[in-house]
């Protein structure tokens, strides 16, 4: 079973490796689609030798060592780029450092890095995750460093995703759910308060529940990439035929899909969709396969982030969310998301190398019966 989701996997991964490679190429001006489809090509080099260094070589379980340091090099990056002279401030957001004509967003490193600590600090603290104290409110402090700094640059979508992706781990962990009630109500609020408060972001709600009277201002963005989606109509106008990459905002990067569905149809669209859903349920397939409770959380963090950020991307490129501007995995132009995806994939690899059977009780709660992790899988 690992051995096929594993396969299936690194075709998922692939595959949507060299669609955003051939759509990146396709939607560039003819003086720059050399360009872009360059950094990408180097990108995505670098992102698959890490990758294969951590699924052949690493042992996944040797990233517990290193994730206190992971976590204060994200945290201080991230500080870093809020400074006035480090980070490079674009469209209102200051969310990236240029160095050498290339872009780094923290942020990306950071969800990796968030995922890694609270993947030890579950198993680190397993008999103790019950606990409202040890299982809630530290673990949201880390949660809260983080998604607090990312909020603040400001990138809300990101840090909202980490919220859901934390909240999950956690669950797996053992913390009870009504424990994380509270928190999730009051993060709510705080949320609806701050829109209420942010009129860039209150607009874009508005627009999203009255797109045909805002497609000439807030709602322009996601009114012409549903008019790419319907030029597409079953099976898309072709490759290197569309038009609406003159008009669609971001048409290489959070609007990708957009092109996607008017060159390659619905039936593109379906078949990216389909590749994502691949990418997850194998994810969690190694992560409830692995060797150890570090393996499970882990795992299962880096399924549900890929997850998460592929629905809130397709969702809101569709128009059934507002508009977050977040990144479509693998696909999207951007170095640094497409490093950081795939050396997500790259330790999936790692966990699928994993014993395929758990030390006896390790997931095993108080009380309970020991028994082998591929038994609960």
């Amino acid at each position: 079973m690992t051995k096929l989701a594993t396969t299936v996997l690194v075709v998922c991964v692939l595959g949507l490796l060299a669609l955003g490679l051939v759509m990146i190429y396709s939607i560039s001006p003819l003086q720059d689609g050399t360009r872009f489809v360059a950094r990408q090509l180097i990108a995505g080099a670098i992102g698959l030798t890490v990758a294969g260094v951590l699924a052949v070589r690493l042992d996944y379980r040797d990233l517990k060592r290193v994730s206190p340091a992971l976590f204060v090099l994200a945290v201080v990056l991230l500080l870093a780029v809020l400074v006035p002279g480090l980070g490079h401030r674009a469209n209102g957001a200051r969310r990236w450092f240029r160095l050498l004509g290339f872009q780094f967003q923290p942020s990306d490193f950071a969800k990796l890095a968030l995922v890694i600590a609270l993947a030890h600090y579950g198993e680190r603290w397993q008999r103790h995750m019950g606990a409202f104290k040890l299982g809630v409110l530290a673990p949201l402090g880390l949660v809260g460093v983080v998604a607090g700094l990312i909020f603040l640059e400001p990138d809300w979508g990101t840090a909202l995703l980490l919220g859901a992706v934390s909240a999950v781990m956690l669950l797996v962990a053992g913390v009870r759910w009504r424990y994380l009630l509270g928190p999730a109500v009051l993060g709510a609020l705080a949320v609806g308060a701050l829109l209420c408060l942010n009129p860039e972001r209150s607009d874009r709600i508005y627009s999203w529940l009255h797109l045909e009277e805002t497609k000439d201002g807030t709602g322009y963005q996601v009114f012409q990439a549903q008019v790419a989606l319907g030029k597409g109509g079953q099976t898309g106008t072709g490759l290197n035929t569309s038009t609406q990459k003159y008009f669609v905002p971001e048409h290489r990067t959070d609007f990708i899909l957009a092109i996607v569905g008017e060159e390659f149809g619905y039936a593109g669209s379906l078949a990216v969709i389909a590749a994502y859903v691949g990418v997850f349920i194998c994810g969690l397939v190694i992560a409830w396969r692995a060797g150890d409770r570090f393996g499970l959380l882990l795992g299962t963090g880096i399924s549900f982030l890929i997850g998460l950020q592929a629905l809130i991307n397709i969702g809101v490129v569709s128009g059934a969310l507002p508009n977050k501007g977040l990144a479509l995995p693998f696909v999207s132009y951007g170095g640094t998301n497409l490093i950081a995806m795939l050396l997500c994939a790259g330790v999936l690899l790692s966990i699928a190398r994993s014993p395929a059977e758990a030390e006896a009780g390790a997931l095993a709660p108080l009380g309970a019966p020991e028994m082998p992790l591929t038994r609960l899988a």
